[in-house]
């Protein structure tokens, strides 16, 4: 974890898989991005930025500041993130990934600088079963190739000390899977437990509905000259 220099709200929070977390609030500067304890080029050991909900803005030079990242993930709090034409040009060459939410800044902004965009995943659940000790994050995955898919992260006490056990496991889903499917629908196909979390889980029901009003669109009749 790391703490910004210029403002103690803003905090890095760093993935030994390459991602790297942002929180905070409003507007941030290139200046968020000067770390404690933390050496010149640290951002480099890092590919996916991922902008937390709160944040409103990446201000001029922010970007620059993790010139290895290969996705940023923006949240729908985010409205604007100011680029210049020699760091559109360096993330086009890139072949930079954006991610976020259908119909928000994310995918408008990838889309006016000619990036590619994606779907975030949507954290489903977090499930706990006491009697065994464990603890499930159920995530809904999107992939650039290949199916979506939910994973399921389990977390159970080792069999020492400040170990942990558990593993992971994935179910497969078709690629239109969210056609005609509504949120209760979504919610009878995993465990009874993560129901009322799914029920009340607003990016997914926002997917659920965009998704399937661009499926509808894309698919009515053409009508004939």
């Amino acid at each position: 974890m790391y703490f910004s220099k210029h403002n103690e709200k803003t905090v890095y929070i760093n993935h030994y898989s390459g991602l790297l977390e942002v929180e905070g609030s409003g507007p941030l500067c290139r200046e968020d991005a000067d770390v404690w304890h933390a050496g010149k080029n640290w951002a480099n050991g890092y590919n996916v930025l991922h902008v937390k909900e709160g944040i409103t803005e990446l201000g001029d030079r922010y970007l620059e500041a993790f010139p290895k990242i290969n996705c940023l993930i923006l949240s729908r709090s985010v409205t604007e993130v100011a680029t210049d034409p020699e760091l559109d040009d360096r993330m086009r060459r890139r072949k930079l990934l954006i991610r976020g939410e259908y119909d928000t800044y994310a995918e408008r902004f990838a889309k006016e600088k000619g990036l590619r965009f994606l779907h975030c995943d949507i954290p489903l659940a977090t499930v706990e079963y006491k009697e065994h000790y464990e603890t499930d994050i159920i995530t809904l995955r999107f992939f650039e190739k290949g199916s979506p898919d939910i994973h399921f992260n389990c977390f159970t006490p080792g069999s020492s000390a400040g170990s942990y056990g558990g593993g992971e496991y994935t179910n497969d889903l078709p690629q239109n899977f969210y056609v005609g499917c509504t949120v209760e629908a979504f919610a009878d196909k995993l465990t009874e437990r993560a129901r009322e979390q799914i029920l009340n889980n607003d990016m997914l029901r926002r997917f659920l509905r965009i998704s399937n009003l661009r499926y509808e669109r894309s698919h009515k009749p053409q009508n004939g000259g």
